[in-house]
C-alpha cells in the first residue's frame, strides 16, 4: 500500500512539473544573444533598413544624398550587455515619402531619446507578448528599430520585444520610449520611388 501510494505521488509530481514546463510564461525573456558594441548608432546602415523593409531599389544608393558617408554594417539585435551604460537610444522608423528636385523618395527618420534609460531597459529584456487574435495582420506603422548609446557615442543595437502579431513593440517599450525626451529627429531619404517629370523643352 504504501509503495502504490509513493508512486502514485511520483507520477503527480512529474506530471505537474511537465505542465508547468509546457505552459510556459509569454513574459519570459527568449534567448537572444547578447548584442555586440558598435562605433555609433547608424539608422541608414543596412541592415536596419532591411528590417524597416526600407532596402533601396537597385541603381539608387549612389543618387541618394545621404549615401555620400559610408554606412557600416550593423550588427545583429541582443541585449543590452550588462557592462554597457546607457544615456539616450536612437529610434528608427519609416518615415513616409520625401520630396525635391530628384523625385519622390522613401525614407527613414532618426529621432535621438534622451534621458534615464532604466524603466526602457527593464522593458526590452521583456519576452514577447502572447498574441490576442490569431486573425490580426502585421502593421508597417509598427516597424521599429532600437540602439541604445553610452556617452562615448558607442552604440548597441537591441531586441525589442513584439506586444502581438501586430508586430508592434510591447507597450511597456513605447511607454518608455515616450518618456524620453527627443532631443533630435531627422529624416532621411532611401530610394527613389518615382523620378521626377522631365522639364518640358
Amino acid at each position: 500500500m504504501g509503495r502504490r501510494l509513493v508512486t502514485a505521488l511520483t507520477a503527480l509530481c512529474v506530471t505537474v512539473l511537465l505542465a508547468g514546463c509546457s505552459s510556459g510564461s509569454p513574459d519570459a525573456a527568449p534567448t537572444v544573444p547578447v548584442a555586440r558594441v558598435a562605433e555609433a548608432a547608424d539608422c541608414m546602415a543596412p541592415q536596419v533598413l532591411a528590417a524597416l523593409d526600407l532596402t533601396p531599389a537597385p541603381g539608387t544608393a549612389a543618387t541618394v544624398p545621404s549615401s555620400a558617408v559610408p554606412h557600416v554594417d550593423a550588427p545583429d539585435p541582443g541585449r543590452v550587455p550588462s557592462t554597457f551604460v546607457a544615456v539616450s537610444a536612437v529610434e528608427c522608423t519609416p518615415g513616409g515619402t520625401l520630396v525635391d528636385t530628384a523625385g519622390t523618395w522613401s525614407s527613414v527618420r532618426a529621432r535621438r531619446l534622451d534621458g534615464d534609460t532604466a524603466a526602457l531597459e527593464a522593458a526590452l529584456a521583456l519576452g514577447s507578448a502572447s498574441a490576442s487574435s490569431q486573425d490580426c495582420a502585421p502593421s508597417a506603422s509598427a516597424r521599429l528599430d532600437l540602439w541604445l548609446v553610452d556617452a562615448l557615442g558607442r552604440a548597441v543595437r537591441v531586441w525589442v520585444p513584439d506586444e502581438t502579431c501586430a508586430g508592434g513593440p510591447r507597450t511597456e517599450v513605447t511607454a518608455a520610449l515616450d518618456a524620453l525626451e527627443v532631443t533630435d529627429s531627422t529624416t532621411y531619404p532611401v530610394g527613389l520611388l518615382e523620378p521626377a517629370p522631365a522639364p518640358s523643352p
